[in-house]
């Protein structure tokens, strides 16, 4: 068995250790019977729970720098995977498979989780009193069909007439400055509104996914401005996919009230990386010599999976809470503070 088939092994037996781990924390967090009986409530789950996701997070994190750290050591470098484009996709879409199976068993046993009734009783047996809330203006997510329904005919006329030279200039000088244009104004106006059905922690991470994902697509427009592609230009299904997730994204982050929200931004993160990359493929887009991992998408795909992790843990933990805290806006800020860090390192010199 050549060396390739072994990292084959390697990288599938580890896929099923992951899987395993991931099957534990979900069987832990199966709901229990709280102490006062089979008619109260079910009670949240014990305290290891969250040690075991923690260690799978860890495990996770441990084999993916071994796999793909850039010394001599790792199995990406051992096996000359880069020089080989068929089997680096591969081995991408291996540790892809893997991530999205764990991130999948935590999402179900956050799922099945108990929520605690809204008219439940407190401990003294007295019940709650009700609160009124405010009405919030919130559009239904019915009404992006109709953006949906834009973006499909922008693909199809220029699949079917639009020559590559034109799609160029329609995406470089109308898509993305209109893109942008209109996210400005969506800032404003969150700034402006008048009303607010959230906390201040939870507008804090609002603005810090806002802020994130708009700065994110004024670097995705200086990307099409910096290739010069022209005629060359083959990306715009993808550009126009960047497009459309920014302002679904930022739609559920800014006007939905969705518990969610948060994880779908952390995914959204995620997948971004991935689509410069196909978009790098597509284009034919050759990186310079001697740029090292820094540089390169995986440290912003790597952290975004590492805070996606502590994003699912977090909402498992205060899943039976209805108390806020500021610590889910401290870590949406270390993150944030994190990736601007790795976006100044990855920032190419002069010249």
């Amino acid at each position: 068995m050549d060396d390739r088939a072994w990292l084959f092994v390697e990288v599938m037996g580890a896929i099923a250790l992951v899987g395993v781990l991931a099957f534990l924390v979900s069987l832990a967090a199966r709901p229990r019977a709280a102490a006062d009986g089979p008619a109260a409530a079910p009670a949240g789950p014990p305290w290891y729970v969250y040690v075991l996701a923690i260690l799978l997070l860890v495990a996770v994190a441990a084999a993916l720098i071994w796999e793909l750290s850039p010394s001599g050591d790792s199995a990406l470098a051992r096996m000359r995977i880069a020089d080989d484009e068929r089997s680096l996709i591969f081995f991408i879409v291996m540790l892809a498979v893997g991530g999205i199976a764990v991130i999948a068993v935590l999402a179900y046993a956050l799922a099945r989780i108990p929520r605690p009734a809204p008219g439940a009783a407190t401990a003294d047996g007295a019940q709650p009193a009700a609160e009124a809330a405010a009405p919030v203006a919130a559009s239904t997510g019915g009404n992006l069909l109709g953006l949906l329904v834009l973006a499909l005919g922008f693909l199809l006329l220029n699949w079917i007439y639009v020559p590559a030279a034109h799609r160029y200039a329609l995406m470089l000088h109308l898509v993305y400055p209109a893109s942008i244009a209109v996210a400005l104004v969506l800032l404003f106006d969150k700034a402006t509104r008048a009303w607010s059905a959230h906390g201040a922690g939870t507008t804090l991470r609002e603005w810090l996914f806002c802020d994130l994902i708009v700065f994110l697509l004024i670097l995705g427009f200086l990307n099409l401005l910096e290739s010069g592609a022209g005629e060359a230009y083959g990306a715009v299904l993808w550009d126009t996919v960047n497009v459309m997730l920014f302002f679904l994204v930022f739609w559920i982050v800014d006007r939905t009230g969705a518990r969610l929200r948060f994880l779908v931004a952390h995914v959204y993160l995620i997948v971004l990386p991935l689509l410069l990359l196909i978009w790098r493929a597509v284009q034919g887009v050759e990186l310079p010599e001697g740029l090292g991992w820094w540089s390169s998408i995986w440290p912003f795909f790597f952290l975004a999976i590492a805070f996606l992790a502590l994003e699912i843990i977090a909402l498992v933990a205060s899943r039976d809470s209805d108390t806020r805290s500021a610590l889910p806006a401290i870590k949406d800020f270390l993150f944030v503070a994190a990736y601007a860090v790795l976006l100044v390192v990855a920032a190419p010199g002069e010249g």
